[in-house]
C-alpha cells in the first residue's frame, strides 16, 4: 500500500516542477498568454501531447532488444556449457553484465536525444510560442502517462496479489 502513496507522491512531485519549470519559460520568454487555438501553439501542443508516448514506445522497443541478446546470450550459453543444466557448471554472468550495460548506454541514446533535441529544434524553427505548446502538450500528457502507469500497477497489484 506504501508503494502507491509513494508512486503518487513522485507523479504529483514532479508534475509541479515540471509546472513551475513551464511557467519559469513562459515568464522568460515574455510570454504573455499560451493561447492554444493559434497555429503555432496548437500545434506545438500536437506534437508535445505525442512525445511521452513516443519516448515510451522507444524506450520499450530498446527494452526489447536487450531481452532478446539476453535470452540469446543465456540460449548460447545452455548449448555451449557442458553441464550448466545438471547444475555442475557455472555460466557466464560477466557476459550477461556486460549485454545489460551496453544496452542500457546504447539503446537509451536515441529516446534521450528525442527528449533533448525537440525543444532545441523546435523552438529554433517555430519560434518561442510553438515551443510554449510544445511543452504545455508534453507536460499535460508526461503527467497522463505517468498517472496510467501507475493504474495499472494497480490493478496488476491487486489481480495477482490480493487485497492488502
Amino acid at each position: 500500500m506504501l508503494v502507491q502513496y509513494e508512486q503518487g507522491f513522485a507523479i504529483g512531485s514532479a508534475a509541479l516542477v515540471s509546472l513551475a519549470l513551464f511557467g519559469a519559460y513562459v515568464s522568460r520568454a515574455g510570454i504573455a498568454v499560451v493561447d492554444v487555438i493559434q497555429p503555432k501553439e496548437f500545434v506545438g501542443l500536437l506534437v508535445g501531447a505525442m512525445l511521452p508516448y513516443w519516448f515510451s514506445a522507444m524506450t520499450m522497443k530498446s527494452v526489447g532488444k536487450a531481452a532478446l541478446a539476453m535470452v540469446e546470450e543465456v540460449r548460447r550459453q545452455f548449448c555451449t556449457i557442458s553441464g550448466l543444466m545438471e547444475g555442475t557448471a557455472k555460466p557466464d554472468y560477466k557476459r550477461c553484465v556486460e549485454i545489460s550495460t551496453d544496452a542500457s548506454i546504447k539503446e537509451m541514446i536515441p529516446p534521450g536525444a528525442l527528449v533533448m533535441l525537440t525543444p532545441i529544434i523546435v523552438g529554433t524553427l517555430f519560434g518561442v510560442e510553438t515551443l510554449a505548446g510544445l511543452l504545455a502538450g508534453a507536460l499535460v500528457s508526461g503527467v497522463q502517462v505517468s498517472s496510467e502507469s501507475d493504474f495499472l500497477y494497480l490493478i496488476v497489484t491487486r489481480s495477482f496479489h490480493g487485497t492488502e
